[in-house]
């Protein structure tokens, strides 16, 4: 067993980092922000990763999501395991959406038939757990390689369910480095071995069952969120954006802050810009980027941008230019 990276000591991830983890990982990662600036922090924290006698490896990370992100896996394995202690994580697994809050756990598959979206949002605090092991890159010990053999004959390896409380306990203190390292990696080696047999049993359910049962809220939220984000230039009205989400308009303001941290017309606001600076970046004017993301003056969306961003669309355009 040994650590093969341990950032134990606090410090801030950049989006530069991002673009090594995704090519060490095979994970696409999308800034909303902006990702002109290779130097900006995304987020703060310690993260270690561990490669287990048994082949396993697994990630522990204790972040500060200090700007929202989002990934999308672009590789293949045939287990990963995610653990959520704290935080939450709005995940898609071939399109349907699951959010990941504090102790729940989630089992897959990735590959081209399996493919996981997240997004992380920010001003939150992210503490999480996860597992991948790859057969072809080790030969597991038993139980391990029969836990596997079972877990490759699912035709459908997918559930997110809610963890034991004693598990959620053992996790917490084996990541706590309150003891040492190698006390940490037997324990860590102890609780996969444990989450694998979970899975198993949870695989061993009715399909429809293996997901937990999210607040039809969260499905009607997401939806004005999905609408919002997809066609941002669109004159959206919060009596229509209500109707989407079969709840009166009271209650979408207040709900959708609840959910993602924000108004419903500041998300708004914030897609438009995001869709805007791409159509600055692809070459449009600032007067046709401003009409196309949904801005009727060129004046209005000018403010706006240089408060999202520090700067004007006019310098961004002048700054794309000179790099040609």
């Amino acid at each position: 067993m040994n650590s093969i990276s341990s950032d134990t000591d606090e410090r801030s991830f950049r989006i530069a980092d991002f673009r090594e983890f995704g090519h060490r990982y095979a994970i696409d990662y999308r800034f909303p922000d902006g990702d002109e600036d290779e130097s900006s922090d995304v987020v703060r924290g310690h993260v270690e990763e561990w490669r287990l006698a048994s082949g396993m490896s697994v990630t522990h990370s204790d972040l500060q999501i200090l700007q929202p992100y989002e990934s999308t896996s672009v590789g293949s394995s045939p287990l990963y395991l995610l653990v959520v202690l704290d935080g939450h994580v709005d995940l898609r697994l071939n399109g349907k959406p699951v959010r990941m809050s504090p102790g729940t756990a989630l089992s897959t598959r990735l590959g081209r038939q399996s493919i996981l979206s997240a997004s992380h949002q920010k001003d939150q605090r992210l503490v999480t757990v996860s597992l991948g092991i790859s057969p072809a890159q080790c030969q597991p010990p038993q139980p391990l390689s029969s836990l596997l053999e079972s877990w490759q004959r699912t035709t459908t390896p997918v559930a997110v369910w809610n963890l034991p409380e004693y598990m959620r306990v053992s996790m917490r203190f084996a990541i706590s480095r309150q003891a040492t390292l190698v006390a940490r990696e037997l324990m860590l080696e102890g609780l996969m071995l444990q989450l694998l047999g979970l899975t198993l049993n949870q695989l061993s359910q009715p399909e429809a069952s293996r997901f937990l049962t999210l607040p039809g809220d969260h499905y009607r939220l997401e939806a004005v969120r999905q609408l919002l984000e997809s066609s941002p230039e669109k004159n959206h009205s919060l009596e229509s954006l209500a109707k989407t989400a079969a709840m009166s308009s009271s209650s979408l303001r207040s709900k959708f802050r609840q959910a993602y941290g924000d108004s419903v017309f500041n998300y708004l606001r914030d897609c438009r810009l995001a869709l805007a600076r791409r159509y600055l970046q692809q070459g449009y004017s600032v007067q046709q980027a401003a009409w196309m993301s949904g801005y009727q003056h060129a004046t209005n969306f000018a403010t706006a941008f240089r408060r999202r961003y520090g700067v004007s669309p006019s310098h961004l355009t002048s700054q794309l230019a000179f790099r040609a």
